[in-house]
């Protein structure tokens, strides 16, 4: 997300798939009934909204479980990303980022022109999970556990970053890739 902000600085519109996460279950929509369909009530809070700590204690400590939520959540997530770009295109942003955790997993990297990735440690990773969604060790190590690993997304990337690095490193890290894109797109 950090460097997300870099780029919409540069001129790149950014689609949040985290955020059209959120919005893809909200109460009434039929992403939300299909989860309840899948795995009852249980993931419900009392204002109807989705509980993502009983959902993720569900499908982060069963890969079928994640296998499901997945086939339901990210074809919503994927078509609410299509509208954003194409509206953030069309208001003229000629390059759109699309922020993803999961691009590679979800196969959205075959509709971009380029794969960049944002990696830190495993360690790193889990204690930025614990102290931003107030999750367990153990919880967040699951979910470190059910993605892709650094190594294997940076075997696909086009370029690769890390937020470890000092800021006027990681800025000039990102220019140098925004200015490369921008001239191989010529534009």
């Amino acid at each position: 997300s950090s460097l997300g902000k870099r780029f919409q600085k540069l001129g790149a519109g950014l689609v949040d798939c985290d955020k059209l996460g959120h919005l893809a279950y909200q109460p009434g929509s039929p992403t939300l009934d299909k989860l309840v369909k899948e795995f009852g009530d249980s993931v419900l809070s009392e204002d109807g909204t989705v509980n993502r700590r009983a959902l993720g204690a569900i499908v982060f400590s069963d890969k079928s479980q994640l296998t499901k939520l997945n086939q339901i959540v990210w074809p919503e997530i994927s078509r609410m990303a299509g509208e954003q770009a194409t509206e953030l295109y069309q208001s003229g942003h000629k390059v759109v980022l699309l922020d993803a955790a999961v691009l590679i997993e979800a196969d959205w990297h075959l509709n971009c022109h380029e794969v960049w990735v944002c990696i830190v440690p495993r360690e790193t990773a889990i204690e930025r999970i614990v102290e931003r969604d107030n999750k367990s060790k153990e919880e967040a190590q699951k979910r470190i556990d059910s993605q892709m690993s650094n190594r294997d997304r940076c075997k696909i990337a086009n370029s690769v970053f890390c937020t470890l690095w000092d800021p006027e490193i990681t800025q000039k890290q990102a220019e140098s890739a925004w200015t490369r894109l921008t001239k191989e797109l010529q534009l």
